[in-house]
């Protein structure tokens, strides 16, 4: 999930009551089992809810679509057509597909890899130098302590602007300039190609829906927070009950991820938690609570959790693109039939962001925004005037 810039309630350990933290560091799962305040039980799920598919368990036959990047940039149109049909379905199915011939080079997909395992492996206080305050931008040691799923992780969460990259991987290295210049245009040069990405995906779907490929991308402003995330999954004494991230969906429009090779990514279709086998030569995407609500539900956004392990830590880069965090959101007209009425409500990114932060739904968070059923069939096509 995208983090928030929005105030958190924690445990105060010293007087056990529930507190404001404004400007003070939540207490971050991983950070409190490290400082050993908690234990590995305060992350154990339970009941249904339960791991029950090892992290390197993958589909026999992985039917997760893959989408040739190149085919839908080429001037063969067949080709391009096939891809845009497979991946619109995807979206509306899976809510997830994989891309392959994308232009990034497995060099420079590596080298950031390389750099964000430098980043987790120095030590604490530098992490800290960087540290995100109510759970926002910055070096996060897990999720909130009082969050009921606990994170088995901890993550840097990067507003993808030049200076703010800059600003952290400054901080951090002040004591080494070169390499501080070399992350911070290797960070800044892989993001900008996932934003390219991105958009090229975003308009390909909006023209599957039968709308102006700028529809949805037009709404890009300053306001709109592009972010990334890089996470370290340390491997887990007991990975049959705890997660890396448990269930969630997210919430922006889109998020590309890489992922390593020790696997750890679960989707949950038709009701089933699937392995998604890593793959060096193709990126996962997946598809955000706000793309499915601005296109009337016809496009999916598809619960996905991580797997830890015994034995191997994990490492995972996620790119989120996201339209416009303050203006109203409004279903396009073109997608409201009588055969499928208006669905959801305007809202804007940030109202939904505090609902999922404040309230803790990772999953099924779409439905706050479900118009009510009068309301619904008042706003339908067959009732309306125009």
């Amino acid at each position: 999930m995208g983090s928030s810039e929005l105030l958190i309630h924690g445990q105060d350990n010293r007087g056990g009551g529930e507190v404001e933290k404004k400007s003070e560091i939540p207490l971050y799962t991983m950070q409190a089992l490290w400082d050993g305040k908690i234990s590995l039980k305060d992350f154990e799920v339970v009941g249904m809810d339960k791991p029950i598919i090892p992290h390197d368990v993958f589909e026999p036959d992985e039917a997760l679509p893959v989408i040739d990047v190149e085919a839908l940039l080429g001037a063969d149109n067949e080709a391009r057509l096939e891809n845009m049909v497979r991946m619109l379905e995807a979206a509306k199915t899976w809510g997830f597909f994989k891309i392959r011939n994308h232009g990034v080079s497995l060099e420079v997909v590596k080298k950031v890899e390389a750099n964000v395992k430098k980043f987790f492996a120095l030590p604490m206080e530098k992490k800290l130098l960087v540290k995100a305050n109510n759970f926002s931008f910055g070096y996060v040691g897990g999720s909130p302590v009082s969050w009921k799923y606990k994170w088995w992780l901890e993550g840097l969460h990067m507003k993808v602007q030049d200076e703010a990259i800059k600003n952290i991987v400054d901080l951090v290295w002040s004591d080494d300039e070169e390499f501080s210049t070399e992350f911070t245009a290797d960070l800044t040069n892989y993001f900008a190609i996932m934003r390219d990405l991105s958009r090229l995906i975003v308009e390909c779907l909006t023209e599957g829906l039968g709308l102006p490929r700028d529809t949805y991308t037009k709404l890009e402003t300053p306001n709109a927070i592009c972010n990334a995330r890089v996470n370290h999954y340390p491997a887990c004494p007991d990975p049959s009950s705890v997660f890396g991230i448990p269930g969630h969906t997210d919430p922006q429009m889109l998020s590309i991820l890489y992922q390593d090779d020790v696997g750890g990514l679960q989707v949950l279709k038709d009701g089933k938690w699937i392995g998604i086998r890593p793959d060096d030569s193709t990126f996962v995407v997946n598809l955000g609570d706000t793309f499915q609500v601005i296109s009337n539900g016809i496009l999916h956004s598809a619960a996905h959790r991580v797997a830890v392990n015994t034995t191997r830590s994990r490492y995972a880069t996620i790119y989120f693109y996201g339209i416009d965090n303050e203006i109203p959101l409004f279903i396009p007209p073109q997608l409201v039939t009588k055969e499928r009425p208006l669905k959801y409500r305007p809202f804007t990114v940030n109202e939904y962001r505090e609902h999922l932060v404040i309230k803790q739904v990772p999953m099924d968070g779409v439905k706050y925004l479900e118009m009510e059923p009068e309301i619904q069939d008042a706003a339908s096509p067959s009732n309306s005037s125009q």
